[in-house]
Parts: structure tokens; C-alpha cells; sequence
């Protein structure tokens, strides 16, 4: 899982989460440029006002809409990867493990043995590697909306206080620190 930035021609940090080409598939670039703004102003969010409210609900919004695209695609590529660790694990089984185990003994034929022979397989390695890579970017994807969806939550909550506190909005003042 690499983290790459780089600056664009406006003076932006593109930020991008990437997952390697695998098998025959090309390399995919995560775009979270809009997650790393929204994280930004978490201090924003802290302080919302009604005057804040609707430009940082947008942001986190926003935000929320690029981890769940991104979410969708590494499930996507999940399943695949899933799917080729299943065709090497047949390939293996039928083709490869008969041969090495036509000296043994029966005895020896058992779901350890299959499964020792597996993980000797560098091709299933990588595989397993991949699925467990393609795992880990999903939890932190996951992580990054709970915590989108928390402060939208939050800023909603401080608004609906505000509202029923019956302070007039155009009144409201805020006291820089």
C-alpha cells in the first residue's frame, strides 16, 4: 500500500492511495485528495457554526463519496484476487500435488501437507499477499468513512442544538483563539 503525493500545476497535494499491478492487471490509483481535505479541517468541524456548517457538511460529504468509491473498487478487486488465489490453488492441486506426493505414503496425504505445499508456492504467496494487501486498504478505507460519518453526525447535532437553543443564526459569533 503506498502513499503518494505529488503537486499539481495550482499548487494542490494530490494525495492517492495505490494498488499494484497484479497478474496481468494494471495498476490503480486511489484518489483520497478530498479525504485529506476533509481530515484538514477536522478543527473546522470542531468549531461549526451556521455560517461553517453547510461548506464543511459538504466536505465530509464529498469525502465520504470518494471512500465509498474507492471502498467498491478494492472489494472489487478482493473478489479477483480471491478468484486467481483459487485458480492457482487448483492448478496446484491438480497438476502439482499429485506428482509430489507420488513417493509418499497415503498417510502423509492430509489437509496439512496440501496446505504446506500451498504456502511453498511462491505464486501463492504472492496471491495471499495480495488478498491480505487488498484486506488491509479496506480497513483503513472503512476507518477513514466511520470517522467522516461521525463528524458529519457531530456537526449535524451541534446545528440541531443551535436551533433549539433558539439563538438567532445571524446573531452568532464566533471567538477566534
Amino acid at each position: 500500500m503506498d502513499n503518494m503525493s505529488s503537486q499539481d500545476i495550482i499548487g494542490h497535494v494530490n494525495t492517492s492511495l495505490v494498488i499494484p499491478a497484479f497478474r496481468g492487471s494494471q495498476e490503480i490509483v486511489l484518489n483520497i485528495s478530498k479525504t485529506k481535505e476533509a481530515e484538514d479541517r477536522l478543527i473546522e468541524a470542531k468549531r461549526v457554526n451556521p455560517f461553517t456548517y453547510a461548506e464543511l457538511e459538504h466536505a465530509y460529504g464529498e469525502s465520504y463519496r470518494e471512500l465509498k468509491n474507492n471502498l467498491a473498487i478494492i472489494g472489487h478487486q478482493t473478489v479477483k484476487a480471491e478468484k486467481e488465489l483459487k485458480m492457482i490453488k487448483a492448478v496446484l492441486l491438480l497438476d502439482k500435488y499429485p506428482e509430489f506426493m507420488k513417493d509418499k505414503p497415503k498417510s502423509h496425504d492430509n489437509s496439512d501437507m496440501r496446505e504446506a505445499f500451498f504456502m511453498k508456492d511462491l505464486e501463492y504467496q504472492e496471491a495471499l499477499d495480495r488478498i491480505n494487501m487488498l484486506k488491509a486498504m479496506e480497513a483503513f478505507t472503512e476507518g477513514k468513512i466511520k470517522v467522516m460519518e461521525n463528524v458529519s453526525r457531530w456537526m449535524r447535532k451541534q446545528m440541531d442544538l443551535v436551533i433549539r437553543s433558539g439563538v438567532n443564526p445571524n446573531l452568532y459569533v464566533t471567538i477566534k483563539e
